[in-house]
């Protein structure tokens, strides 16, 4: 499976991004992606904050087949149980 993330915004506006295969992450984050893949509507934000200033968007696209999955995350709707994923996305970027 292919992960795509992206992240943008912040008090300085920058753009991080970075591609892997799932097979490439950790084991613990090989099983959150499957559970991301099986059950993707338990991820959606329930909301988005338009009036976010110097935050975050982060952008997560997931990709096994024909089966492509989007989701879109703000620093207030971020699950807890997705940031160990981004944080580690993150550090592929070699962005802060």
């Amino acid at each position: 499976m292919k992960l795509v993330y992206s992240r943008e915004g912040g008090l300085f506006p920058q753009r991080a991004h970075t591609e892997v295969q799932s097979a490439d992450l950790p084991a613990d984050l090989q099983k959150m992606v499957d559970k991301v893949l099986t059950q993707p509507d338990a991820y959606q934000p329930v909301s988005a904050n338009s009036a976010l200033r110097d935050g975050y968007q982060y952008r997560l696209d997931l990709t096994e087949g024909r089966k492509k999955i989007c989701l879109r995350f703000d620093d207030l709707n971020l699950p807890d149980e997705v940031q160990p994923l981004i944080h580690f996305l993150q550090q592929r970027t070699g962005k802060p």
